[in-house]
């Protein structure tokens, strides 16, 4: 009876592992803009990450250096700032998410504005030495 149950237990885990590796890669990220920073040290990235039907459009913000290729989407870093429209009362932008509007003022301080019916989901105040202001419009 031990065994039975060892071995149910070893299969069950091998079929989750491997429905884990194929499934891993369900969302899509795609960079709609990038903009740099007055000296072109860094830049700002706008992307989208596209997980299905069941997700609503959304916007991410990252900071990069400014040699960052853009095009290896994996190596992007976590965002500073995810919004979505909340179920379509915010207008969409580039990325079919809300939109947003960057501004460098310094190459230390980026100002990002959101719509403000968008749904923010995450926030930071700073990313790799960069103070990030944010304000909405309408």
């Amino acid at each position: 009876m031990l065994w039975i149950a060892g071995v149910l237990v070893v299969t069950f885990g091998g079929c989750l592992a491997v429905l884990d590796h194929l499934f891993s890669d369900m969302c899509a990220t795609t960079v709609f803009d990038e903009i740099p920073s007055p000296s072109k040290k860094s830049k700002a990235v706008v992307f989208q990450v596209d997980c299905g039907a069941t997700s609503d459009f959304n916007t991410h913000v990252a900071i990069v250096k400014g040699s960052f290729d853009t095009s290896d989407t994996k190596s992007l870093p976590q965002s500073f700032f995810v919004a979505d429209k909340d179920h379509g009362r915010a207008p969409a932008g580039i990325t079919q998410g809300p939109e947003v509007r960057l501004n460098w003022e310094t190459d230390e301080t980026l100002i990002l504005q959101y719509h403000q019916l968008a749904r923010v989901i995450r926030s930071e105040d700073k990313q790799r030495g960069v103070t990030i202001k944010y304000q909405t419009f309408r």
